[in-house]
């Protein structure tokens, strides 16, 4: 009997439990699967919103990741042999490099806003055609959260031109912003410009050691001079980071050139050294609304000399020095909207749906290291007006510049209001866009200038057309979102558009060949890739100016590349 009753206890103690399956019973799937999310078609993205209810209090129990190779070769359009070879060569993303980027993880209680910010930290990823995340199961108070990514090919040599404003810039080289599927960029390239040669290397960790630090140097050796740069910095990596740090260096030398007419009168020599350290804490929140404390030091030294063989400037820049603390105020509110078709083809785009003001001012003296006493100011605002599905509307305040104790006047001050307004691309193929850009400025020293056309705005113009303490620049474009996705590789976009704006002095100087209001019109074709380089997009502008002298081309060809249409 005693061996019966051993046997009986040994049964009962090794036998699988009779009790239900959690996994089969308890467990409710979404009906919203990864798997069945088209990273094609962003409006399928944005319209594959999680089903679940989630209970109060459940926390994160698994962090799912399912990445996606660059081409689908389960779709007959994408399997061939071209296709298959590129999947084949891309190292895939790293998992823990995915992970990295989120700001939750297994274990965390369940919060929405943290998962919404992390598709849109993963969406803003060079290296990633597309992000959706989402909560796909629910076992109990637990939560599985499924990350969807999509790679993009990334070792891109680079062999190519751009012309604007009647000057040809050529660049050659390489570069990888996802350096063996790590998420690290790397960069060696080779440029030559109207105003230099410039040969350079770059790299940048977005997570170093898988941690929310980040890090970078870059190194230029140029025909006239050289840049050396680094940094190290723990950002407001998330909208509930409760700390930032940061610090930089920048040891920067190049010729300069004084632009009157339209024409480059003389070069000047330019050197730079530049260092920042700054910290920051979140002081407050309330709902979406949120207070940030910011304090730091800048050291800036500019130091100017002439250049044999050049004729004389009529005035050379001084060299100045601001040495400085500061002390800043971060106020935000942290609220966004999904978008298509504002400045990307055919992707989701996030936009800020909320207020952001940012200011810093602090105190520049001797006893640190400056030329003179001076006081800094700078500050920035930005809101949108509107957002709704069909239209997104916001403004933007900035403001920049010193007070010379020593002298009782501004120097370099500026001021530019910035508005804009998308209407129709979310929900149609076209949209408008226009936008209204009013800059004043007053004391600038030598080296700084107001310019406008080609690079600098007005398309119909070579660059640098017209110089001013005064600029405004009023744009009006038709955009065009066709849903064609050539071999599954490109997108194509077009624009008919205007440009009406001037650059001016108040007190009447001569601003350049034409000294009134200045127009142009045109079309112009974007292309875009899904799949190569998706943070770059082909401008190829057409602009015809309806002003100007008779020095400039009667069109003006623009070939440019660009991250936003």
């Amino acid at each position: 009997m005693f061996k019966r009753a051993f046997v009986i206890f040994g049964i009962g103690l090794f036998s699988p439990p009779v009790a239900a399956d959690p996994e089969t019973d308890t467990c409710i799937v979404s009906d919203v699967q990864p798997e069945s999310i088209d990273l094609d078609q962003p409006r399928d993205q944005l319209a594959r919103q999680s089903d679940m209810v989630i209970p109060e209090g459940a926390r994160i129990g698994q962090v799912r990741i399912i990445r996606r190779p660059i081409f689908d070769v389960s779709d007959p359009d994408q399997d061939n042999v071209f296709y298959r070879t590129l999947n084949a060569l891309n190292t895939p993303t790293w998992e823990s490099a995915l992970r990295a980027q989120l700001v939750f993880s297994e274990g965390n209680v369940y919060q929405p806003d943290a998962i919404a910010e992390s598709e849109r930290i993963l969406r803003q990823r060079e290296y990633l055609a597309a992000a959706w995340v989402g909560v796909t199961r629910v076992c109990g108070d637990e939560v599985e959260v499924s990350v969807l990514a999509r790679d993009t090919w990334t070792l891109f040599p680079t062999v190519g031109g751009s012309r604007s404003g009647g000057e040809n810039t050529t660049n050659t080289g390489i570069s990888d912003p996802n350096f063996l599927g790590s998420g690290k960029s790397v960069e060696i390239s080779y440029t030559r410009d109207p105003d230099r040669t410039e040969t350079g290397i770059n790299f940048d960790d977005p997570n170093v050691l898988g941690s929310h630090w980040q890090s970078g140097f870059s190194y230029d050796k140029r025909s006239d001079g050289r840049g050396r740069s680094a940094y190290l910095e723990r950002p407001f990596y998330s909208e509930r980071t409760d700390w930032r740090f940061g610090l930089s260096g920048v040891d920067d030398v190049r010729e300069q050139s004084r632009f009157v007419g339209a024409e480059a009168i003389a070069d000047y020599h330019r050197s730079q050294e530049f260092v920042s350290v700054d910290v920051g804490w979140r002081l407050a929140e309330q709902d979406d609304r949120q207070w940030r404390l910011l304090a730091g030091w800048r050291y800036d030294a500019l130091e100017f000399e002439r250049l044999p063989d050049e004729p004389d400037l009529d005035i050379l820049p001084e060299d100045r020095t601001l040495s400085y603390p500061w002390i800043g105020f971060d106020y935000r509110e942290n609220r966004f909207r999904e978008m298509t078709n504002l400045t990307r083809l055919q992707r989701v785009e996030d936009v800020r749906d909320g207020f952001v003001w940012l200011t810093e001012l602090g105190y520049s003296s001797p006893g640190l290291g400056a030329t003179e006493d001076r006081v800094v100011l700078n500050m920035e605002f930005e809101d949108a007006l509107l957002a709704t599905e069909t239209d997104y509307a916001r403004y933007g305040l900035s403001q920049s510049g010193s007070y010379r104790l020593d002298e009782n006047r501004v120097e370099n001050l500026q001021g530019t209001l910035d508005l804009e307004y998308f209407h129709g691309g979310s929900v149609r193929w076209t949209s408008w866009y226009t936008n209204l850009s009013v800059t004043a400025a007053h004391n600038l020293t030598a080296d700084q200038q107001l310019l406008i056309g080609g690079e600098n705005g007005l398309r119909g113009y070579p660059s640098d057309y017209q110089q001013g303490n005064r600029r405004a620049l009023w744009t009006l474009e038709r955009r065009y979102f066709p849903d064609w996705h050539p071999f599954k590789l490109f997108r194509l976009g077009g624009v008919l558009f205007t440009d009406v704006g001037r650059a001016w002095f108040d007190d009447g100087r001569n601003n350049g060949p034409a000294e009134g209001v200045l127009k142009d019109a045109g079309f112009g074709v974007r292309l875009a890739s899904n799949r190569i380089e998706v943070q770059r997009m082909l401008h190829l502008d057409f602009a015809f100016p309806l002003d100007g002298d008779d020095s400039i081309d009667q069109v003006q060809v623009l070939l440019r590349g660009r991250t936003q249409f």
